[in-house]
């Protein structure tokens, strides 16, 4: 799976509505917002495709873990 600027920016927008809900602890909220979001970037970066040119031809890395 490619990793796709929308549906990051998608998931952001999402924990910040979330995190803008939040009634009871101004920290709660950062630390939600804080987890919410590392695992959103690191979702994308564990589904995205690397390609690269080496000297024997294209290699392409699939999958990072």
């Amino acid at each position: 799976m490619a990793t796709s600027e929308e549906r990051l920016k998608q998931k952001i927008i999402d924990v910040m509505d979330e995190c803008g809900l939040e009634e009871d602890s101004p920290e709660t909220s950062k630390e939600k917002f804080a987890e919410k979001l590392a695992q959103a970037v690191i979702f994308e970066i564990k589904n995205m495709t690397i390609t690269a040119t080496a000297p024997n031809g294209t290699v392409t890395i699939i999958s990072i873990t």
